[in-house]
């Protein structure tokens, strides 16, 4: 993603094992490995980029 200069990562379809902390827990492991905006998104929720 850093490659090819991707400002924004969107992760959907993840497993819902811990759904009250999933989009924290998801963001802060991405925020790792990505320098971009990143969105996880609840079920039915629309994302403006």
């Amino acid at each position: 993603m850093e490659m090819m200069k991707a400002k924004n990562l969107i992760l959907w379809h993840t497993i819902d094992n811990d759904i009250k902390n999933r989009k924290k827990l998801y963001i802060e492991e991405a925020k790792k490995f990505f320098l971009g905006n990143v969105y996880v998104p609840n079920d039915l929720e629309e994302v403006i980029l």
